[in-house]
């Protein structure tokens, strides 16, 4: 009985997938990184809503300084308009007294 010729592969010239290398120092320095770059977004957001508060609160107390402003003025116009209508309740009263035949 024959033989029969088995092929015989030459082996592959590529290597096996190497590992990488565990470098701690390395690690440790990218996850400074990682943090300071978190930490200086976070301070640059906390400091952008700080200003944007800053101006709401700024726009609210002008709102409130003119609200009030109007509310002193309103008193100030009610009290005004009281007294006006105080004298013409008095002129009215002195002359129907005198209609009335009411001697002064």
């Amino acid at each position: 009985m024959a033989n029969p010729e088995t092929s015989k592969t030459a082996p592959s010239s590529t290597p096996f997938p190497t590992l990488p290398t565990f470098d701690p120092m390395a690690m440790w320095a990218q996850s400074q990184q990682t943090f300071t770059k978190l930490m200086t977004d976070s301070v640059a957001r906390w400091q952008a809503f700080g200003d944007q508060y800053a101006s709401v609160e700024a726009q609210v107390a002008s709102h409130a300084q003119t609200a009030m402003a109007q509310w002193s003025q309103l008193a100030k116009d009610a009290i005004a308009y009281g007294q006006q209508l105080s004298v013409e309740a008095r002129k009215l009263t002195v002359e129907t007294a005198k209609k009335m035949g009411v001697p002064a």
